[in-house]
Formats: structure tokens, C-alpha cells, sequence
């Protein structure tokens, strides 16, 4: 039996850096808990903004990032707004969404022209509602109360990368951590929740839609990282679609927040909606009941969860999967690698090479389902594993290298007419 295997990519820890700064920033990482806090994160957050704009109803800020998931460009953008809760798409005005949809697309044509890019990357992680000591260890949405999806490059791996600022190998799955091993695929979560996606899609979009069109939904493949498809043309080209974040991106979201609220409030008594409310506080200050976001979800009798699942015709095998870590959760018990991410989470990226000229356009759209607490997100969704020694960090002359490079995106942004 052929060994599975994974490509691993070793990157060094970059500082936060304004554009054209030769020195990195002071700014804190960011944590969960400091989010609830939208001034003051905001403030740190602009000490590493290189461009900003106005998208309709929001400022937007496009920031370099600490722990990048690529030695080349990597940008972040964020909302930045002192008094505004937008956790992820769905709570966005369709307007400000087709005007992010252009910026996107500009981060991801710039950081194409590079040369020493091979693949251009956008994505975003969702969980907002994933509160208590072991969700915010590892955060899958880093920033809780503000939606920031990521853009990056990444050279050939097929060539060589044994640069000493960062290395690329294939890596055994088995050698891997068992988290590490479920986001590579030995799981028995991903199929059944790819496929209850994918069925829901089919109820949310119809056959004449903007999204049938440009992602068909009979198209879309399961596997055991989630679901995903293709798409014969650039990602950028599709994210300049008229109409795609009103038409695609924000349903498709929103579809998504409802699948993650229906099953934690079939398995639990939380209420999503109650917790949405205590973080939608931030927009008038320091919410104070954080006690009530961080506490223990109490599970439901099985036999109910058994009756709903019944009902609602949830595919074979999800019950089966998620029962255990969900209950682990409620109970606190074993080891917490093995528990319940509350809220449940999901990774959404887009993907394809770099080069116009390539006659393979070919782009990839893949939605990956987070149930665990630990690592995961748009990197794990594509099939990587990263890892950052918190012993090394780029050079000097790695960092005055990105600080030309973040000006000269900065430049091509504001030439681009997308920089206020």
C-alpha cells in the first residue's frame, strides 16, 4: 500500500511591517479575546496597514501578516470600522461586497505579475462562534468579530525550495499528529458534511442561477477534506463576475452559517442567536458577559438529536461523526484534541496558477468543515501543512526585501484606483 503523503512548508515567523517600513512593527498578535475589544484591536491593526479603502458601508485595510502562510506576498483584509460586527460574508451589504470582489481580484492580478510566483490563493476562515479556553488557544477565525480573508502566492513546488528562509518537502501522512492527520484526510467527517453541502447547494441555488453558471452545483466533487470544484477561467476573472458576491459568495455563506447553527443547536442547547447578539455588542463596547460565550454547551438527550437528524434527512455517517467530539466537548472529557470546536467552522479558498499566459486556467473553489478544536483553515483546506519555529524569524535582508515589495503592491493598488 503506497504511503500517503502531505507537503509540508517550514516558514519562518514574519514581523508585522507597514508598507516601505525597513524595520517590522511593534504590533501584539492578535488573540480571540482581544477582538471583543473593536477599538483598540483595530488600533493595532493599522500599525501594519499598507493601503486602505472605501467599500460602501466600510474602511477597509489591507495589512501584511505575522504569521504568513508563504515567504512572498501574504495580505490580510480587514474591516476597520471601531463599531462594526461583521463576522464573515453573509453580514455584508451586496454592494460593498461586489466592491471587495474587484479588490480581491487586484491583490490576486499583482500578486500574479510576480515572477517568483507560481499559484495565487484567497480565502477566508469562519467561527465566530467558537468561545472557551481551548477554541481560542488555536483560533480558527483568528479574529472573531471581523471577517479577513487572506491573500497570498506560492512558487512551483517543483522546483527548488531549499531556500534557508523556508523549505518545502512531502511528509508522511502517518509521521503527522493525529489532528494533523484528520485535516489530511483521516476523518470520517469530511464526506458526510462535504455531501450535506453540496445537497444544500442544490436547494439554495437554482438551475438559471449566477452560481449555476459559474459554479455548477452537479460539478461540485466530495472528498475527504470537504468539497470542491472547478472552474475554467481565472479566479480573478471570476470574482470580477458582475453580480458574484451578491449572486455566489454572500448566499453561499450564508447557506453555510445556517448549516453550522442548525446542528449545534440539534446537538446543543446553545443558542446561536443569543451569542450573535452578545458579540453584535461590540459594536457599542467590551461586551461583559464573556462568561456566557466561554461556558460549557450542555448536549441534548440523544434520542432527540437521533429524531431531528431523522427529519431533516442529514447524510449517513454525520450523526456518527459528530456525536462523540460534541459530546467530549459538553462533557470536557479526554483529551481536548478530540473535542468539538463549539459552533462548528469551515474554511472557504480559492486557487490557480499565476500565469495568464497558461492555457490552463483552470481555477478551484474548495469549502472545507472544521469540527475539531486545534490547526486548520485555508492552508489545510488546500492540502498543506505549515508549521512556524518560533525560534526563527526571516533576515534582515528578507524583511527590506518585503518592505519593497508590500510599497510597490501598495502602488499598483493605488494606481489601480482602489487605494483612498
Amino acid at each position: 500500500m503506497k504511503t500517503k503523503k502531505i507537503t509540508a512548508l517550514t516558514i519562518p515567523l514574519f514581523p508585522y511591517l507597514r508598507a516601505g517600513e525597513r524595520n517590522p512593527g511593534k504590533m501584539k498578535r492578535i488573540r480571540p479575546a482581544d477582538s471583543l475589544d473593536l477599538r483598540g484591536m483595530i488600533s493595532e491593526m493599522r500599525t501594519s496597514e499598507i493601503a486602505a479603502f472605501d467599500a460602501g458601508n466600510g474602511k477597509w485595510s489591507a495589512t501584511s501578516v505575522y504569521s504568513a502562510y508563504s515567504p512572498d506576498i501574504h495580505l490580510m483584509l480587514i474591516e476597520t470600522s471601531p463599531n462594526r460586527y461583521v463576522p464573515g460574508p453573509e453580514k455584508i451589504p451586496d454592494q460593498e461586497g461586489d466592491r471587495l470582489m474587484k479588490i480581491w481580484a487586484c491583490i490576486l492580478d499583482l500578486t500574479a505579475e510576480r515572477k517568483t510566483v507560481a499559484t495565487i490563493h484567497a480565502g477566508y476562515n469562519w467561527s465566530p462562534r467558537s468561545w472557551g479556553e481551548e477554541e481560542e488557544k488555536t483560533g480558527f477565525q483568528s479574529v472573531p468579530t471581523k471577517w479577513h480573508p487572506h491573500f497570498w502566492g506560492w512558487p512551483s513546488f517543483r522546483k527548488n525550495t531549499t531556500k534557508k528562509e523556508w523549505e518545502a518537502k512531502g511528509v508522511s501522512v502517518s509521521s503527522l499528529s493525529a489532528p494533523l492527520r484528520r485535516l489530511s484526510g483521516e476523518n470520517n467527517y469530511s464526506k458526510p458534511f462535504g455531501k450535506l453541502i453540496k445537497e444544500r447547494m442544490g436547494k439554495k441555488f437554482s438551475k438559471g442561477s449566477l452560481f449555476n453558471k459559474l459554479l455548477p452545483v452537479h460539478k461540485w466533487v466530495i472528498d475527504e477534506r470537504g468539497v470542491y470544484t472547478g472552474f475554467n477561467s481565472s479566479v480573478p476573472e471570476v470574482l470580477k463576475a458582475p453580480g458574484f458576491f451578491g449572486c455566489c459568495l454572500k448566499p453561499l455563506a450564508a447557506m453555510l452559517e445556517e448549516i453550522m447553527r442548525e446542528l449545534s443547536e440539534t446537538f446543543t442547547t446553545i443558542r446561536c442567536k443569543e451569542i450573535d447578539r452578545i458579540l453584535a455588542g461590540t459594536q457599542k463596547g467590551i461586551p461583559k458577559n464573556l462568561k456566557a460565550l466561554r461556558a460549557a454547551p450542555v448536549m441534548r438527550d440523544e434520542g432527540y438529536i437521533r429524531k431531528v437528524f431523522k427529519l431533516r434527512g442529514y447524510p449517513s455517517g454525520l450523526l456518527g461523526a459528530l456525536l462523540q467530539p460534541v459530546r467530549n466537548r459538553c462533557n470536557q472529557a479526554g483529551n481536548p484534541a478530540d473535542w468539538w470546536r463549539k459552533g462548528f467552522a469551515y474554511a472557504l479558498v480559492f486557487h490557480g496558477p499565476a500565469s495568464q499566459a497558461n492555457r490552463d486556467k483552470r481555477g478551484e473553489l474548495r469549502i472545507m468543515p472544521g469540527v475539531y478544536v486545534g490547526p486548520g483553515g485555508v492552508v489545510e483546506a488546500e492540502g498543506f501543512i505549515i508549521t512556524r519555529p518560533e525560534d526563527r524569524k526571516f533576515s534582515d535582508a528578507e524583511i527590506r526585501r518585503k518592505s519593497k515589495d508590500l510599497r510597490k503592491l501598495a502602488e499598483g493598488l493605488k494606481e489601480s484606483g482602489f487605494r483612498h
